[in-house]
């Protein structure tokens, strides 16, 4: 197996190669190219252009660059032989660019070799608990067992809550300050639209929210509208403003007829994490999926009572070991959901690019 990066930034040096050293794959070659000169990672033969990486061996492609560069890194992978394309989430970044990316996957030949990445594919608990099949990857907390399925059919759902809550740090000057998702260290970047959470962190929520929903038998009907959205240091993102990244908002809408929040805040504090969905059922039960500090935890928790289920490991080490790379991936097991996921995830990423226009004005 031979992979590519294009990109070789903090996610591929904190999350990718992390993960691809857990899993033991069968790695033949790993290459990449990355803009900037300085970027070289331990493992990684480096590149001196894009067509030096495309004229190599690979089998799989990710694009990890910053997501307002996925689309012009794409269209160039796409005239390449390369067979497989992983895009990092958002997979793109501008109501321009989904117009443009519509045009090129209208081609089968390139829709089906396009996978617009999402962790969802490893975030599968609530719905397994829903379902009432947590299976042999989920540690039952108490040797606990389901006697019926906690949703036997969609109607059993009155709602629906996704959150995305990162902990965040304090600079010199006092100001919130974001951590790395993955080593918890200060990030230092100053984010600009249009990587606010609207977009860069709902693109998860939206994804969980609705891969379960469809799982369970609900529609791929979605509507939104923007309730708060306010900067790094808590101020109003006014008309116009076009530059400020959010640093914490507040969707709400519909979904398969299904009321739903979507709470978004990459400062939400010290110690403060929430990554995930919960599903409220008609009977008052409440089935929960958060991340913590080692892995996943489903709950089902009924008045003051909760059962519980753990997954150990990193998001990423779990969705690239089951659904990127391998003899089981998604392209192998599945081809013909390649483009239809990325066709959904596209769907969502158009959205919430047009909540940033209502927000901002038009830009």
């Amino acid at each position: 197996m031979n992979i590519g990066f294009v990109g070789l930034g903090a996610v591929v040096e904190t999350a990718w190669l992390p993960a691809l050293q857990r899993l033991s794959l069968p790695v033949s070659g790993l290459w990449g190219y990355d803009l900037n000169r300085d970027r070289m990672l331990p493992g990684v033969t480096r590149c001196e252009s894009l067509a030096a990486l495309l004229a190599q061996p690979i089998d799989t492609l990710c694009i990890t660059t910053a997501s307002l560069q996925h689309l012009s890194v794409l269209e160039a992978v796409l005239a390449s032989s390369i067979p497989r394309i992983v895009v990092e989430k958002p997979i793109v970044a501008t109501t321009a660019q989904i117009s443009r990316l519509r045009e090129l996957l209208s081609l089968p030949e390139n829709a089906r070799r396009v996978l617009a990445l999402d962790h969802w594919m490893a975030r599968d608990g609530a719905r397994c608990l829903a379902q009432g099949n947590m299976d042999a990857r989920w540690r039952a907390e108490n040797q606990v067992q389901l006697a019926t399925p906690p949703v036997a059919s969609f109607d059993d759902i009155v709602g629906i809550d996704g959150f995305l809550l990162e902990p965040s740090g304090f600079n010199a000057a006092g100001e919130p300050m974001a951590l790395n998702f993955a080593t918890g260290e200060p990030d230092t970047r100053q984010l600009r639209h249009p990587d606010g959470v609207i977009l860069d962190v709902g693109t998860h929520v939206l994804a969980m929210m609705r891969e379960t929903v469809r799982y369970l038998g609900g529609s791929d009907e979605l509507s939104l509208c923007v309730r708060q959205a306010k900067d790094r240091l808590g101020r109003s993102i006014v008309t116009g403003d076009v530059q400020t990244a959010e640093g914490e908002a507040h969707l709400q809408g519909t979904l398969a007829g299904l009321p739903v929040n979507l709470w978004l805040n990459k400062y939400a504090g010290p110690g403060v994490e929430r990554k995930g969905i919960r599903i409220f059922l008609r009977d008052g039960r409440i089935i929960s999926q958060s991340r913590f500090s080692g892995g996943e935890r489903v709950e089902l928790l009924t008045g003051d009572s909760t059962v519980s289920w753990t997954r150990e490991g990193a998001i990423y080490a779990h969705c690239l070991g089951e659904h990127i790379f391998g003899a089981q991936s998604l392209f192998a097991r599945a081809p013909d959901e390649v483009a239809k996921l990325t066709q959904r995830r596209m769907a969502e990423v158009e959205l919430l690019l047009q909540l940033q226009q209502q927000l901002r004005g038009a830009h």
